[in-house]
């Protein structure tokens, strides 16, 4: 079975979305991620993440990164170098 670059993405999300979780649940690690953001992000919207369903919008979590100093901004910065590789790089570190 051949993968594309869309599962792949999906993929990376999941796994970047479940790292910073780590095991918190959905409506809490949603509430913590929205709370400097002008858009709040539902968990489930979350979990669609998390379950490849889709990947996320770009400028929700560019908000994210702007509105935040914390892990928060290095989980959105995390997402976008998967979004915009052209743009962001990962950080070799990130949810450390």
């Amino acid at each position: 079975m051949q993968t594309n670059n869309s599962d792949l993405i999906k993929k990376s999300i999941s796994l970047i979305v479940a790292r910073y979780r780590d095991g918190k649940s959905l409506r809490e690690f949603a509430g913590e991620l929205s709370e400097k953001t002008p858009v709040p992000i539902s968990h489930t919207t979350i979990k669609n993440w998390e379950d490849q369903v889709f990947v996320p919008e770009y400028y929700p979590i560019l908000a994210v990164a702007m509105h935040n100093d914390d892990w928060r901004r290095q989980f959105a910065l995390d997402i976008l170098a998967v979004l915009k590789p052209e743009r962001y790089k990962p950080d070799a570190i990130a949810g450390k």
